[in-house]
C-alpha cells in the first residue's frame, strides 16, 4: 500500500485553507468595496498586510541579502502580477458583476476565473520542469471539471449568462493567468527563503507597486471616500483573505509542487458554496453534493502519494538555472 507524504498532506491542506480564506473575500467582503477605486484597495489591504507581516520581513534580513537574481526576477513576477495586476483584475471582475448598472453576470466571471489552474499547470511543465506521475493530470482535469459543476449547479448561475465579449469577462481572465503564472513563479521564489519570509516580500513588494499606480492614477485623492466600515473590513481581509492566506498559503507551497497547488486552490468554489450554506442558509442540491465528493475523491487521489517524480540531473540544473 503506498504510504501518503505527510509533508505533502500538510502543504495541500494549507493551500486549500488559504483558497478557502480567499472565498470568503471574494462572496462576502470585497464586493462591499465596489463604489471604491480598485487600485486604492489593493494598496490598502497590501499595505496593512505588510504592517503585520514586517516582523517576519526583520527576522529574514540576512536571507534576504543571499536572494539570487532569478529569485529576484520571480518575486517582480509575483508582486506585479499576482498582487497589483491580479488583485486589481478581479477586483474590477467582482465589482463589474456586483453592480447592477453594469449587468454583467457572475457567471461570465466565475467561467473565466477558474481557469486559472489550467494556466498553472502549463507554465509549471514549462518553466518549472514538473514531471508528475501519469495519472495526476486525469486527476487534475476531474477536479477542475468537477469546480465548474459545482460552481453552477448554483441557483442562479447559468451558463446561457455567460458574456464573454465583455469587460469583467477580460478582467477575469486576465486575472486568472495573473494568479495562475503567480503560483508557477511563487514555486520558484520560496525555494531559497523560508515562507513567512517569502510572504512578508509578497506584499511588500505589492505595496509599493500599488502606491505608484495610484498617484499615477489619481486615486489617492479617493482616500477620504473611504468610510468607517471599509476600514473594518480592510482589517478582516487582512487577517483572513489577505496577509493571512498568504501566510498559509506559502507555507504550503513550499512543500508541493506548483501544480499540486493549482489544483488545491480549486478548494475557492467548493468552500465558497459551503460558506453560502452557512451564512446565508442557501441550499444545495444534489449536483452540488455529487460535484463536492468528486472534488474532494479528487483531491486524495492526487495526494494519496508523493505527486512529484525524481528528477534526472539534467532537469535539475534546467531548473535550478531558472
Amino acid at each position: 500500500m503506498q504510504k501518503i507524504n505527510v509533508s505533502t498532506v500538510s502543504g495541500a491542506l494549507a493551500v486549500g485553507l488559504a483558497a478557502l480564506l480567499w472565498s470568503l473575500d471574494g462572496v462576502f467582503i470585497r464586493p462591499q468595496f465596489y463604489r471604491l477605486p480598485a487600485g486604492l484597495v489593493v494598496f490598502l489591504e497590501h499595505g496593512l498586510g505588510f504592517l503585520v507581516l514586517l516582523p517576519f520581513l526583520i527576522r529574514g534580513r540576512k536571507e534576504i541579502l543571499k536572494i539570487p537574481l532569478q529569485s529576484w526576477a520571480s518575486l517582480s513576477w509575483i508582486c506585479l502580477w499576482g498582487g497589483l495586476l491580479g488583485t486589481f483584475f478581479i477586483t474590477k471582475a467582482f465589482f463589474a458583476a456586483y453592480d447592477p448598472e453594469t449587468g454583467t453576470s457572475l457567471a461570465t466571471v466565475v467561467i473565466l476565473q477558474k481557469l486559472q489552474p489550467v494556466f498553472a499547470l502549463l507554465l509549471a511543465r514549462l518553466i518549472l520542469k514538473e514531471r508528475l506521475r501519469g495519472d495526476f493530470y486525469l486527476w487534475a482535469s476531474i477536479a477542475i471539471l468537477a469546480a465548474y459543476v459545482l460552481a453552477f449547479a448554483k441557483a442562479g448561475m447559468q451558463l446561457r449568462d455567460i458574456r464573454l465579449i465583455d469587460p469583467a469577462a477580460l478582467y477575469a481572465l486576465l486575472a486568472a493567468f495573473a494568479f495562475g503564472s503567480s503560483t508557477v513563479f511563487g514555486k520558484h521564489f520560496t525555494r531559497n527563503l523560508r515562507f513567512e519570509t517569502a510572504a512578508a516580500l509578497r506584499f511588500g513588494g505589492t505595496m509599493l507597486l500599488s502606491l505608484v499606480f495610484i498617484l499615477l492614477a489619481g486615486q489617492a485623492r479617493q482616500m477620504p471616500a473611504i468610510e468607517p466600515l471599509h476600514w473594518k473590513l480592510l482589517l478582516l481581509i487582512v487577517f483572513s483573505s489577505g496577509a493571512m492566506s498568504m501566510f498559509i498559503y506559502y507555507f504550503g507551497l513550499k512543500r508541493i509542487p506548483a501544480s499540486v497547488a493549482s489544483i488545491f486552490e480549486l478548494a475557492w468554489p467548493l468552500s465558497a458554496v459551503l460558506l453560502d450554506y452557512l451564512i446565508h442558509g442557501s441550499s444545495l442540491n444534489i449536483l452540488q453534493y455529487f460535484s463536492a465528493a468528486v472534488l474532494l475523491f479528487a483531491f486524495f487521489m492526487i495526494i494519496r502519494r508523493k505527486p512529484e517524480r525524481s528528477r534526472n540531473k539534467k532537469e535539475a540544473e534546467i531548473e535550478s538555472a531558472l
